[in-house]
C-alpha cells in the first residue's frame, strides 16, 4: 500500500512540474530571489512592520504614532505588492494554488468530514 502511495504521489508531482504554471511559478520566484528592487521593496515592509509592533507594544494601537506607522506598513506593502514582478508571481501563484487544492480534495475527500 505504501509503495503504492508513494508512486502516485511521485506521479502527480511529475505532472505538476510540467505544468505551465508551476514552472512560470518556478521561473518568476527565481527572477524575485535576483530583484534588488523587490529585495529593497521587501526589507522596507519588514522595518515598517517592526516599527509598528515596537509603537503598538509602547504605545499602544490607538496612540497617534503607532497609527501613522500602520499606515507607513500599509504604503510599504502595497508598494511591494504592486511591483509588476510581484503582482505576476502572485497572480501565477494563485492559480498553482488552486490547483494543489484540488489535487487536495480530491485525495483527502474520503477523510473530511469523519467519513472514515
Amino acid at each position: 500500500m505504501d509503495e503504492k502511495v508513494y508512486n502516485l504521489a511521485s506521479e502527480i508531482n511529475e505532472e505538476l512540474n510540467k505544468s505551465q504554471d508551476v514552472k512560470l511559478l518556478n521561473e518568476l520566484d527565481k527572477k524575485l530571489d535576483d530583484s534588488f528592487e523587490v529585495y529593497t521593496l521587501s526589507n522596507k515592509k519588514d522595518e515598517a512592520l517592526e516599527r509598528y509592533i515596537s509603537n503598538k507594544d509602547l504605545y499602544g494601537e490607538d496612540n497617534e504614532v503607532t497609527i501613522e506607522s500602520l499606515k507607513e506598513l500599509q504604503r510599504a506593502k502595497e508598494e511591494l505588492n504592486n511591483h509588476p514582478l510581484v503582482k505576476e508571481y502572485l497572480s501565477v501563484y494563485s492559480r498553482v494554488r488552486d490547483i494543489y487544492l484540488q489535487i487536495n480534495n480530491i485525495l483527502l475527500d474520503e477523510f473530511k468530514g469523519g467519513k472514515c
